[in-house]
């Protein structure tokens, strides 16, 4: 007994160690999860990273590499109610690719050329019932990293190729992307995991190496969307700004945008016009919706906070200082918004009564159908003066502020977004109204001059 005892805790020992060991190559590719293939039209806001790889990938301290067996499901291909999964083993069945990739980094480290074979990404889309001109295909990998090609990118190859030095080079041959499984004949290995994104290239030319995707486990078709965004006049310049960087982000998603005085925004909605999201100059509009049962109430929010400020033509001579001078006689036009429809003017009119000049100079005022109106007129040198909300005197240079609103009255100044009850998009929407609130969307905001809402 006493020789026996310790052979057997040996034994055990061994045993323990194999299992751990075992468990630590496992956990370095724990993908063998389900690689997902949908068709929708969510689009959430894209992720960014810093590349400092051919790609990104999980590392482990093992150097043990193990192989996913062949019947683990690493890809699952869903298309409205058709669903259909696939092994390695079945993908690598599927007609295969051969490709070379090589990538150059954001520290300038190239790697490559390397050879790939794979699947296409053309064969995956086609077996889940194809994709219509205008929708895209969002990748996502196993850490949560995304990366979303656009149509033409996937069909068309319309990727950037550089040669051997990195600087930009013609395609030698259109680039294309493949799911790849086999790395200079051999397998991905337990740190990549099965598969793999990657464009593949010309030997002697490579592609950003943000477009490889290590541990790639998540695939979906986005079916082209179009959102109707109705907006107030005085956010035209930035919501212009701020669509070309959503849309970017979400090459499937077209925006509609309807510019105009939020009164009258309220109305097309109130007879059934097309919108998906609305966002207002002031939260008299929105209240109306809301009370109409015209909005989804848990998607309202408070945006952004602006100012009203009083301009005047930069070659004024006329000396305006003050709401007050706009009594003299020497000023005889002042440019508002309509107050039944332009917020701004509803707040130029609380002002004017506020500061008990209302009568003296309601002979004098020119209404306008928007804020944009008023600036054209006072820069046009049209009026002696016109009222509009800082943003938009920010956005010319043939005028100069020289008053501002009372505070309290710049202190109700809040441009509220919600979602329409009556949108057909109300995932892309609500994926467009959190975009809003992001931090890219942001420094957009605070660049045009607004401030943000606090909620």
């Amino acid at each position: 007994m006493k020789n026996r005892l310790p052979n057997k805790i040996h034994w055990r020992m061994l045993l323990s160690t194999g299992l751990i060991a075992f468990a630590l190559v496992a956990a370095s590719c724990s993908n063998t999860s389900t690689l997902t293939i949908t068709t929708g039209t969510s689009t959430p806001t894209a992720t960014t990273r810093t590349t400092t790889t051919i790609a990104h990938a999980t590392t482990t301290s093992s150097t043990t590499t193990a192989a996913t067996p062949a019947t683990a499901i690493v890809l699952t291909v869903v298309n409205g109610t058709k669903n259909q999964t696939y092994t390695l083993a079945q993908l690598k069945a599927l007609q295969p690719t051969t490709g070379y990739g090589t990538t150059k980094n954001k520290s300038g480290v190239i790697t490559g050329p390397n050879t790939y074979v794979g699947v296409a990404l053309t064969t995956i889309i086609k077996a889940a019932g194809g994709m219509p001109n205008g929708s895209a295909v969002r990748i996502t990998a196993q850490d949560g990293y995304t990366k979303t090609l656009t149509y033409a990118q996937v069909y068309q190859g319309t990727f950037s190729v550089y040669d051997k030095t990195g600087n930009p080079a013609t395609a030698g041959m259109q680039p294309f992307v493949s799911l790849v499984y086999s790395m200079n004949g051999s397998d991905l290995d337990a740190e990549t995991c099965p598969i793999e994104m990657g464009i593949m290239t010309s030997s002697d030319q490579m592609s950003d190496a943000s477009m490889w995707i290590k541990l790639t486990n998540k695939i979906e078709i986005l079916q082209p969307v179009t959102l109707n965004v109705s907006a107030a006049a005085s956010l035209s310049n930035v919501m212009k700004a701020i669509n070309v960087l959503y849309t970017q982000a979400n090459p499937n998603v077209t925006i509609s945008a309807n510019f105009a005085a939020s009164g009258t925004l309220q109305q097309q909605i109130e007879n059934g016009a097309s919108a998906d999201v609305f966002l207002s100059a002031a939260t008299a509009q929105m209240d109306n919706l809301q009370k109409e049962n015209l909005l989804i109430n848990t998607s309202r929010r408070n945006l952004l906070y602006n100012n009203l400020v009083m301009i005047v033509p930069n070659g004024s001579t006329l000396g305006i200082t003050s709401f007050n001078d706009l009594t003299l006689d020497k000023v005889t036009k002042i440019a508002v918004g309509d107050p039944k429809s332009v917020p701004a003017g509803t707040y130029a009119q609380a002002a004017f009564d506020e500061l008990g000049i209302t009568t003296k100079i309601q002979s004098k005022l020119i209404l306008g159908a928007t804020v944009t109106q008023i600036l054209t007129y006072v820069a046009g040198g049209n009026v002696d003066a016109g009222f509009v909300y800082s943003t938009d005197a920010l956005s010319s240079t043939q005028v100069k502020v020289v008053a501002q609103a009372p505070a309290d009255i710049n202190a109700l100044i809040v441009y509220p977004a919600a979602i329409i009850q009556t949108s057909r998009n109300q995932t892309a929407a609500q994926s467009y109204l959190d975009f809003l609130f992001s931090d890219q969307a942001k420094a957009l905001f605070l660049q045009y001059g607004f401030t943000m809402a606090s909620n």
